[in-house]
Protein backbone atom coordinates (compact mmCIF):
# COMPACT_ATOMS: atom_id res chain seq x y z
CA UNK A 1 0.00 0.00 0.00
CA UNK A 2 1.16 3.48 -0.95
CA UNK A 3 1.62 5.84 2.34
CA UNK A 4 -0.22 8.96 1.07
CA UNK A 5 1.12 12.45 2.70
CA UNK A 6 -1.20 14.23 4.87
CA UNK A 7 -1.63 17.61 4.07
CA UNK A 8 -1.11 20.74 6.32
CA UNK A 9 -4.44 21.28 6.47
CA UNK A 10 -5.46 18.11 7.96
CA UNK A 11 -3.07 18.77 10.84
CA UNK A 12 -3.57 22.10 11.04
CA UNK A 13 -7.42 21.43 11.92
CA UNK A 14 -6.44 17.83 13.72
CA UNK A 15 -4.33 20.06 16.21
CA UNK A 16 -7.12 22.53 16.93
CA UNK A 17 -9.78 20.05 17.27
CA UNK A 18 -7.94 18.34 20.20
CA UNK A 19 -7.55 21.54 21.73
CA UNK A 20 -10.67 22.32 22.16
CA UNK A 21 -12.00 19.30 22.87
CA UNK A 22 -9.58 19.06 25.46
CA UNK A 23 -10.72 22.79 26.61
CA UNK A 24 -14.40 21.97 26.47
CA UNK A 25 -14.17 18.76 28.42
CA UNK A 26 -12.14 20.35 31.03
CA UNK A 27 -15.09 23.28 31.24
CA UNK A 28 -17.34 20.69 31.57
CA UNK A 29 -15.56 18.28 34.38
CA UNK A 30 -15.25 21.79 36.36
CA UNK A 31 -18.48 22.85 35.87
CA UNK A 32 -20.23 19.41 36.92
CA UNK A 33 -17.97 19.11 39.81
CA UNK A 34 -18.94 22.79 40.40
CA UNK A 35 -22.54 21.34 40.28
CA UNK A 36 -22.11 18.95 42.51
CA UNK A 37 -20.68 20.90 45.50
CA UNK A 38 -23.54 23.50 45.32
CA UNK A 39 -26.22 20.62 44.95
CA UNK A 40 -27.93 21.74 47.82
CA UNK A 41 -28.24 26.08 46.70
CA UNK A 42 -29.30 24.70 43.14
CA UNK A 43 -33.35 25.04 42.55
CA UNK A 44 -33.22 23.15 39.24
CA UNK A 45 -30.65 20.95 37.98
CA UNK A 46 -32.55 20.40 34.74
CA UNK A 47 -30.73 23.17 32.76
CA UNK A 48 -27.60 22.46 33.83
CA UNK A 49 -27.65 18.99 32.82
CA UNK A 50 -28.76 20.30 28.95
CA UNK A 51 -25.91 22.56 28.66
CA UNK A 52 -23.93 19.87 30.03
CA UNK A 53 -25.76 17.28 27.93
CA UNK A 54 -24.77 20.04 24.87
CA UNK A 55 -21.07 20.32 25.63
CA UNK A 56 -20.70 16.68 25.71
CA UNK A 57 -22.09 16.16 22.41
CA UNK A 58 -20.03 19.25 21.12
CA UNK A 59 -16.93 17.21 22.28
CA UNK A 60 -17.87 13.73 20.97
CA UNK A 61 -18.72 15.53 17.39
CA UNK A 62 -14.91 16.76 17.58
CA UNK A 63 -13.46 13.49 19.14
CA UNK A 64 -15.54 11.36 15.90
CA UNK A 65 -14.35 14.17 13.88
CA UNK A 66 -10.58 13.52 14.91
CA UNK A 67 -10.76 9.79 14.66
CA UNK A 68 -12.13 10.05 10.53
CA UNK A 69 -9.74 12.77 9.82
CA UNK A 70 -6.90 10.26 11.83
CA UNK A 71 -8.55 7.65 9.38
CA UNK A 72 -8.79 9.47 6.15
CA UNK A 73 -12.10 8.79 5.95
CA UNK A 74 -14.41 11.26 4.36
CA UNK A 75 -16.93 11.49 7.21
CA UNK A 76 -14.03 13.01 8.87
CA UNK A 77 -13.53 15.67 6.51
CA UNK A 78 -16.72 16.81 6.48
CA UNK A 79 -17.30 16.93 10.25
CA UNK A 80 -14.07 18.42 10.82
CA UNK A 81 -15.33 21.00 8.26
CA UNK A 82 -18.49 21.45 10.34
CA UNK A 83 -16.50 21.26 13.76
CA UNK A 84 -14.36 24.29 12.12
CA UNK A 85 -17.54 26.38 11.53
CA UNK A 86 -18.89 25.54 14.57
CA UNK A 87 -15.60 26.71 16.61
CA UNK A 88 -15.79 30.23 14.65
CA UNK A 89 -19.33 31.09 14.63
CA UNK A 90 -18.88 30.91 18.62
CA UNK A 91 -16.09 33.13 18.45
CA UNK A 92 -17.96 35.39 16.69
CA UNK A 93 -20.91 34.82 18.40
CA UNK A 94 -19.28 35.31 22.20
CA UNK A 95 -17.50 38.53 20.29
CA UNK A 96 -20.66 39.86 19.21
CA UNK A 97 -22.74 39.29 22.16
CA UNK A 98 -19.98 39.30 25.18
CA UNK A 99 -21.38 36.71 28.10
CA UNK A 100 -22.49 38.54 31.71
CA UNK A 101 -20.47 37.37 34.46
CA UNK A 102 -18.06 39.00 37.34
CA UNK A 103 -15.02 39.64 35.23
CA UNK A 104 -14.72 43.34 34.02
CA UNK A 105 -13.77 43.19 30.15
CA UNK A 106 -10.39 44.42 29.00
CA UNK A 107 -10.50 48.24 28.11
CA UNK A 108 -8.39 49.84 25.33
CA UNK A 109 -5.95 52.70 26.68
CA UNK A 110 -5.20 54.40 23.23
CA UNK A 111 -5.63 54.10 19.87
CA UNK A 112 -2.81 51.66 19.28
CA UNK A 113 -4.22 48.68 21.80
CA UNK A 114 -7.48 49.02 19.97
CA UNK A 115 -6.18 48.48 16.58
CA UNK A 116 -3.86 45.97 17.48
CA UNK A 117 -6.22 44.47 19.22
CA UNK A 118 -8.67 44.78 15.45
CA UNK A 119 -5.44 43.45 13.69
CA UNK A 120 -5.67 40.26 15.79
CA UNK A 121 -9.42 39.57 15.47
CA UNK A 122 -8.85 40.22 11.52
CA UNK A 123 -5.99 38.26 11.66
CA UNK A 124 -7.91 35.40 13.99
CA UNK A 125 -11.07 34.92 11.49
CA UNK A 126 -8.71 35.49 8.37
CA UNK A 127 -7.46 32.26 9.41
CA UNK A 128 -10.08 30.41 10.32
CA UNK A 129 -11.30 31.01 6.95
CA UNK A 130 -8.34 29.89 5.03
CA UNK A 131 -8.89 26.70 7.03
CA UNK A 132 -12.24 26.46 6.18
CA UNK A 133 -12.23 26.92 2.79
CA UNK A 134 -8.58 24.64 2.01
CA UNK A 135 -9.97 21.87 3.86
CA UNK A 136 -13.45 21.86 1.88
CA UNK A 137 -11.85 23.31 -1.83
CA UNK A 138 -8.18 22.61 -1.55
CA UNK A 139 -6.94 19.69 -4.53
CA UNK A 140 -4.32 18.18 -2.21
CA UNK A 141 -6.85 17.65 0.40
CA UNK A 142 -9.41 16.00 -1.69
CA UNK A 143 -6.56 14.22 -3.04
CA UNK A 144 -5.65 12.88 0.37
CA UNK A 145 -9.27 11.62 0.73
CA UNK A 146 -9.66 10.37 -2.48
CA UNK A 147 -6.48 8.27 -2.45
CA UNK A 148 -7.08 7.09 0.75
CA UNK A 149 -10.99 5.67 -0.04
CA UNK A 150 -9.43 4.26 -2.97
CA UNK A 151 -6.42 2.12 -0.93
CA UNK A 152 -9.43 0.99 1.87
CA UNK A 153 -10.79 -0.28 -1.28
CA UNK A 154 -8.56 -2.17 -2.99
CA UNK A 155 -7.73 -3.17 0.34
CA UNK A 156 -10.99 -5.40 0.62
CA UNK A 157 -10.90 -6.51 -2.35
CA UNK A 158 -7.38 -8.13 -2.23
CA UNK A 159 -8.66 -10.05 0.83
Amino acid sequence: MNNVKRPPTVWITQALLVIFALLLMFTLILNIAMLLSHLNEVSSVLPALITYTITFVIVLLFAISFWGLTKGQAYGRWLGLSSMILVWGLIILVQLRRPSGPFKYYEYDNTAELVGAMVAQFSLHALFLILICRLAFARKVSAFFHQRATQQIVGREAR
